[in-house]
Protein backbone atom coordinates (compact mmCIF):
# COMPACT_ATOMS: atom_id res chain seq x y z
CA UNK A 1 0.00 0.00 0.00
CA UNK A 2 1.15 3.53 -0.77
CA UNK A 3 1.88 5.87 2.14
CA UNK A 4 1.48 9.64 2.23
CA UNK A 5 5.05 10.40 1.13
CA UNK A 6 4.59 8.25 -2.00
CA UNK A 7 6.64 5.30 -0.73
CA UNK A 8 5.17 1.88 -0.11
CA UNK A 9 4.69 -0.32 2.92
CA UNK A 10 3.16 -3.74 3.54
CA UNK A 11 0.37 -4.90 5.80
CA UNK A 12 2.04 -7.42 8.09
CA UNK A 13 0.88 -10.78 9.45
CA UNK A 14 -0.25 -9.22 12.75
CA UNK A 15 -2.61 -6.73 11.14
CA UNK A 16 -0.24 -3.75 11.30
CA UNK A 17 1.69 -2.06 8.52
CA UNK A 18 5.46 -2.29 8.61
CA UNK A 19 5.73 1.51 8.52
CA UNK A 20 3.70 4.62 9.23
CA UNK A 21 1.01 5.27 6.65
CA UNK A 22 2.03 8.94 6.95
CA UNK A 23 5.24 8.03 5.12
CA UNK A 24 7.31 4.85 5.08
CA UNK A 25 10.62 6.36 3.95
CA UNK A 26 9.95 9.56 5.92
CA UNK A 27 9.62 7.55 9.14
CA UNK A 28 12.55 5.20 8.61
CA UNK A 29 14.94 7.91 7.47
CA UNK A 30 14.16 10.12 10.44
CA UNK A 31 13.84 7.56 13.25
CA UNK A 32 16.68 5.22 12.36
CA UNK A 33 19.10 7.02 10.04
CA UNK A 34 18.91 10.63 11.23
CA UNK A 35 18.22 10.10 14.95
CA UNK A 36 20.15 6.84 15.24
CA UNK A 37 23.04 6.33 12.81
CA UNK A 38 23.80 9.99 12.12
CA UNK A 39 23.58 10.85 15.80
CA UNK A 40 26.06 8.10 16.69
CA UNK A 41 28.49 9.13 13.94
CA UNK A 42 28.38 12.82 14.82
CA UNK A 43 28.85 12.11 18.52
CA UNK A 44 31.81 9.82 17.92
CA UNK A 45 33.41 12.10 15.33
CA UNK A 46 33.28 14.97 17.81
CA UNK A 47 34.94 12.80 20.46
CA UNK A 48 37.47 11.43 17.97
CA UNK A 49 36.36 7.87 18.71
CA UNK A 50 34.44 6.87 15.58
CA UNK A 51 35.10 3.16 14.94
CA UNK A 52 36.36 2.10 11.51
CA UNK A 53 33.49 -0.40 11.36
CA UNK A 54 30.06 0.43 12.79
CA UNK A 55 28.03 -2.55 13.95
CA UNK A 56 24.27 -2.12 13.61
CA UNK A 57 21.64 -4.52 14.93
CA UNK A 58 18.07 -4.30 13.67
CA UNK A 59 15.14 -5.95 15.40
CA UNK A 60 12.82 -6.67 12.48
CA UNK A 61 14.26 -6.59 8.96
CA UNK A 62 10.73 -6.38 7.54
CA UNK A 63 10.70 -4.80 4.09
CA UNK A 64 14.43 -4.16 4.27
CA UNK A 65 13.87 -0.41 4.21
CA UNK A 66 16.08 0.44 7.20
CA UNK A 67 18.92 -1.71 5.86
CA UNK A 68 18.48 -0.19 2.40
CA UNK A 69 18.55 3.39 3.69
CA UNK A 70 21.69 2.56 5.67
CA UNK A 71 23.37 1.13 2.59
CA UNK A 72 22.25 4.14 0.56
CA UNK A 73 23.90 6.46 3.09
CA UNK A 74 27.24 4.83 2.31
CA UNK A 75 26.63 5.37 -1.40
CA UNK A 76 25.49 8.99 -1.25
CA UNK A 77 26.40 10.75 2.02
CA UNK A 78 29.58 12.85 1.74
CA UNK A 79 30.53 12.24 5.34
CA UNK A 80 30.45 8.48 4.74
CA UNK A 81 32.10 8.25 1.33
CA UNK A 82 35.41 6.93 2.68
CA UNK A 83 34.79 5.66 6.21
CA UNK A 84 33.49 3.82 8.07
CA UNK A 85 32.35 0.38 7.00
CA UNK A 86 29.05 -0.96 8.30
CA UNK A 87 28.33 -4.47 9.50
CA UNK A 88 24.55 -4.83 9.67
CA UNK A 89 22.82 -7.66 11.52
CA UNK A 90 19.06 -8.14 11.33
CA UNK A 91 16.72 -10.46 13.18
CA UNK A 92 13.67 -11.55 11.20
CA UNK A 93 11.43 -14.51 11.92
CA UNK A 94 9.07 -13.99 8.98
CA UNK A 95 10.96 -12.89 5.83
CA UNK A 96 9.04 -10.88 3.29
CA UNK A 97 8.04 -12.90 0.20
CA UNK A 98 10.18 -11.95 -2.79
CA UNK A 99 7.17 -10.96 -4.91
CA UNK A 100 6.23 -8.30 -2.32
CA UNK A 101 9.80 -7.03 -2.00
CA UNK A 102 9.97 -6.59 -5.78
CA UNK A 103 6.94 -4.28 -5.69
CA UNK A 104 8.25 -1.81 -3.10
CA UNK A 105 10.40 0.28 -5.50
CA UNK A 106 12.52 2.01 -2.85
CA UNK A 107 15.57 1.99 -5.15
CA UNK A 108 15.89 4.61 -7.90
CA UNK A 109 19.07 3.65 -9.80
CA UNK A 110 20.97 0.47 -10.73
CA UNK A 111 23.36 0.75 -7.79
CA UNK A 112 20.49 1.07 -5.31
CA UNK A 113 18.53 -1.72 -7.00
CA UNK A 114 21.51 -4.07 -6.62
CA UNK A 115 21.73 -3.09 -2.95
CA UNK A 116 18.04 -3.74 -2.29
CA UNK A 117 18.09 -7.05 -4.14
CA UNK A 118 21.12 -8.07 -2.10
CA UNK A 119 19.28 -7.34 1.13
CA UNK A 120 16.49 -9.69 0.06
CA UNK A 121 18.74 -12.48 -1.19
CA UNK A 122 18.07 -15.91 0.29
CA UNK A 123 21.24 -15.94 2.39
CA UNK A 124 20.70 -16.47 6.11
CA UNK A 125 23.00 -16.83 9.12
CA UNK A 126 26.07 -16.14 6.98
CA UNK A 127 27.62 -12.68 6.48
CA UNK A 128 27.75 -11.46 2.89
CA UNK A 129 28.99 -8.26 1.30
CA UNK A 130 26.46 -6.15 -0.57
CA UNK A 131 28.93 -3.34 -1.31
CA UNK A 132 32.60 -2.99 -0.49
CA UNK A 133 31.66 -1.26 2.78
CA UNK A 134 28.30 -2.79 3.69
CA UNK A 135 28.08 -6.36 5.00
CA UNK A 136 24.77 -7.95 5.99
CA UNK A 137 24.09 -10.85 8.32
CA UNK A 138 20.45 -11.92 8.57
CA UNK A 139 19.31 -14.13 11.43
CA UNK A 140 16.12 -16.06 10.70
CA UNK A 141 14.83 -16.42 14.22
CA UNK A 142 12.78 -14.89 16.99
CA UNK A 143 14.52 -12.27 19.12
CA UNK A 144 13.78 -14.39 22.20
CA UNK A 145 15.87 -17.19 20.64
CA UNK A 146 18.69 -14.90 19.49
CA UNK A 147 22.05 -15.86 20.98
CA UNK A 148 25.01 -14.50 18.97
CA UNK A 149 27.88 -15.70 21.14
CA UNK A 150 31.25 -14.04 20.57
CA UNK A 151 30.05 -11.33 18.19
CA UNK A 152 31.63 -7.82 18.09
CA UNK A 153 29.95 -5.12 20.21
CA UNK A 154 26.91 -3.39 18.72
CA UNK A 155 27.06 0.40 18.30
CA UNK A 156 23.58 1.18 16.97
CA UNK A 157 20.25 -0.62 17.45
CA UNK A 158 17.22 -0.08 15.21
CA UNK A 159 14.37 -1.41 17.34
CA UNK A 160 11.63 -1.82 14.75
CA UNK A 161 9.39 -4.65 15.92
CA UNK A 162 5.63 -4.46 15.50
CA UNK A 163 3.94 -2.37 18.17
CA UNK A 164 3.70 -3.31 21.86
CA UNK A 165 0.00 -3.99 21.29
CA UNK A 166 0.72 -6.48 18.50
CA UNK A 167 3.93 -8.06 19.84
CA UNK A 168 4.06 -7.35 23.58
CA UNK A 169 6.66 -10.06 24.15
CA UNK A 170 9.25 -8.06 22.17
CA UNK A 171 8.94 -4.99 24.40
CA UNK A 172 9.90 -6.74 27.63
CA UNK A 173 13.03 -7.10 29.75
CA UNK A 174 13.34 -10.69 28.53
CA UNK A 175 13.60 -9.45 24.95
CA UNK A 176 15.99 -6.60 25.70
CA UNK A 177 18.28 -8.89 27.65
CA UNK A 178 19.03 -10.61 24.33
CA UNK A 179 20.49 -7.31 23.11
CA UNK A 180 21.92 -5.48 26.14
CA UNK A 181 24.91 -7.84 26.67
CA UNK A 182 25.97 -7.18 23.07
CA UNK A 183 26.15 -3.40 23.37
CA UNK A 184 29.25 -1.25 23.29
CA UNK A 185 29.41 1.62 25.79
CA UNK A 186 27.41 4.61 24.46
CA UNK A 187 25.55 2.45 21.96
CA UNK A 188 22.50 4.22 20.55
CA UNK A 189 19.03 2.64 20.30
CA UNK A 190 16.17 4.30 18.44
CA UNK A 191 12.57 3.23 18.03
CA UNK A 192 9.31 4.70 16.80
CA UNK A 193 7.52 3.69 20.00
CA UNK A 194 7.58 6.12 22.91
CA UNK A 195 5.56 3.93 25.28
CA UNK A 196 6.33 4.87 28.87
CA UNK A 197 6.76 1.31 30.13
CA UNK A 198 9.39 0.61 27.48
CA UNK A 199 11.23 3.85 28.20
CA UNK A 200 11.36 3.08 31.91
CA UNK A 201 12.51 -0.46 31.17
CA UNK A 202 15.40 0.89 29.11
CA UNK A 203 16.37 3.22 31.93
CA UNK A 204 16.36 0.33 34.41
CA UNK A 205 18.79 -1.53 32.12
CA UNK A 206 21.32 1.28 31.99
CA UNK A 207 20.11 3.59 29.24
CA UNK A 208 19.64 7.33 29.27
CA UNK A 209 16.50 8.06 27.26
CA UNK A 210 15.04 11.10 25.53
CA UNK A 211 11.81 11.71 23.69
CA UNK A 212 12.32 13.42 20.35
CA UNK A 213 9.76 15.07 18.07
CA UNK A 214 8.26 12.50 15.74
CA UNK A 215 8.15 12.56 11.92
CA UNK A 216 5.01 13.58 10.08
CA UNK A 217 1.94 13.22 12.26
CA UNK A 218 3.72 11.28 15.02
CA UNK A 219 4.23 13.28 18.22
CA UNK A 220 7.31 11.57 19.65
CA UNK A 221 9.91 8.86 19.10
CA UNK A 222 12.48 7.46 21.52
CA UNK A 223 16.26 7.54 21.54
CA UNK A 224 18.29 5.79 24.23
CA UNK A 225 22.04 5.79 24.90
CA UNK A 226 23.58 2.88 26.76
CA UNK A 227 25.56 4.28 29.67
CA UNK A 228 25.97 1.30 31.98
CA UNK A 229 27.75 -1.70 30.44
CA UNK A 230 26.57 -4.97 31.95
CA UNK A 231 29.16 -6.92 33.95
Amino acid sequence: METEDGSFTVLGPLGETYHSVAGAVLESQYVYIDCGLHYFIEKKQTAGTLPSKIHILEMGLGTGLNAFLTCRELLTCRELLTEPEIFYRAIEKYPLPSDLADRLHYATNPQEIACFQGIHSDTWDTPYRITDRFTLLKHRCDLLDFNPVGKPPVHVVFYDAFSPAAQPELWTEQALQRIVPLLAPEAVLTTYSCKGTFRRLLESLGFTTERLPGPGKKRHILRAVFTTPQI
